[in-house]
């Protein structure tokens, strides 16, 4: 399995993980970026952290990780949908200054979680920290009010990416085997890391202990991009504006920020999406 994201418990002891590797969603997303190499780093840590996200999460429609601000990191968005699904996309403005999270100006980490059949939506919204594994342990002491670890670990040039995720549960754990836990994944290489097997070193970190692996929850590129979510998303625009767009350009072009994908309307599209959508009213 390429891409896929685990989660591990032990049997006695309040102390859940994941660990996941998202390469192939991580070259796929990087095939259209041209940012710099800090930012394409970013884009491989969103993923990997969504993908440990998602193991917290039984019930869900879809996630979505964003981080945003005023400087130059203007949003990075991830999402996973349920069945697996992920993509991402960062927006940034060239020659505005540093990309170090902990200077950009109002900067902020959101977590949304939509479970779908018109259930509310939580969303939970921290101030960014200087680097995005700090903000998701952030996240996770001021939102689920739950120490948590993460070691995110990507390579820009060979696209890699994958990371390991702690999470301390209500019960009786020792300050001291929190300690022995988190610092057992904080060794080693980004590559050796991720390279040994589970099942193999997991039951290290505590001998007299046994630790569980779920099976393996496959993960994959996956954008939702379509005409029919273009023409509703025109149709909320109003017919004045996509007509004057239309007249400027000659034609209505719509690229998704995610996959690349360009959707294009002539003047007949035009027509014909706003006829039927007063037919509709």
């Amino acid at each position: 399995m390429n891409d896929f994201s685990q989660s591990f418990y032990w049997e006695t002891l309040p102390l859940r993980g994941a660990l996941c590797r998202v390469d192939g969603i991580y070259r796929r997303v990087l095939q259209h970026f041209s940012g710099p190499p800090e930012l394409a780093r970013l884009l491989g840590e969103v993923i990997a952290g969504l993908a440990l996200l998602g193991t917290t999460q039984k019930h869900y429609e879809r996630l979505i990780l964003q981080a945003q601000s005023q400087g130059a990191l203007r949003l990075m968005v991830a999402e996973l949908v349920g069945g697996g699904g992920m993509r991402a996309y960062a927006r940034w403005e060239a020659g505005e200054g540093t990309l170090n999270l902990a200077r950009l100006p109002e900067a902020l980490l959101a977590l949304t979680v939509d479970p779908g059949l018109d259930r509310d939506q939580y969303q939970g919204l921290i101030r960014l920290r200087s680097t995005l594994t700090e903000s998701l342990e952030a996240y996770f002491a001021e939102s689920v009010q739950s120490p948590a670890y993460f070691r995110l670990l990507v390579d820009v040039e060979q696209g890699i990416a994958g990371g390991y995720f702690l999470q301390r549960l209500p019960g009786i754990l020792s300050d001291f085997e929190w300690e022995v836990a988190t610092r057992f994944l904080a060794v080693g290489s980004d590559h050796s890391l991720l390279a040994a097997r589970p099942e193999h070193f997991l039951p290290e970190i505590f001998p007299e202990v046994g630790v569980r692996l779920r099976v393996p929850e496959p993960l994959h590129f996956q954008c939702s991009c379509s005409m029919e979510r273009v023409e509703r998303m025109l149709v909320a625009l109003g017919v004045e504006e996509v007509e004057e767009t239309l007249h400027q350009e000659g034609e209505v072009k719509v690229t998704c920020e995610y996959c690349q994908a360009v959707y294009r309307l002539d003047s007949s599209d035009v027509a014909l999406l706003f006829s039927q959508g007063q037919a509709r009213h």
